[in-house]
């Protein structure tokens, strides 16, 4: 394996993300009231799926790759929210991902495009 892979700084920054998301998908969190800002969760949803993808491709990973990981694992975290009884999946959590991967998809595929 090709030793620069372990320096690389933006899937550093990708396995970084990736611990923090795994946390915030399935930790128990207390309801503590009224949100401060309507639909937060699906602004970080996106927001995390966008960087994922974008470390990820970024980060030398094929672009084909890393939609297909970043698909599963939107899949994954929503299917096994629905069986932990402190948390909820939800399809819009599901679509909010997938806007995430595309939009970044979308945004490296201009920056490529820009003289």
């Amino acid at each position: 394996m090709n030793r620069s892979l372990y320096f690389n700084r933006w899937l550093n920054s990708f396995y970084i993300l990736f611990l923090i998301s795994l946390y915030l998908f399935f930790a128990p969190f207390k309801d503590d009231g009224r949100e401060i800002f309507p639909h937060l969760d699906k602004i970080a949803h996106f927001s995390i799926f966008f960087l994922m993808t974008f470390f990820l491709i970024v980060g030398k990973l094929k672009r084909n790759y890393a939609l297909i990981f970043c698909i599963l694992y939107a899949l994954f975290t929503e299917i096994v929210q629905t069986f932990l009884n402190y948390r909820t999946g939800s399809i819009f959590d599901f679509f909010s991902d997938i806007l995430g991967v595309t939009f970044a998809i979308f945004f490296i595929f201009f920056l490529k495009k820009r003289p």
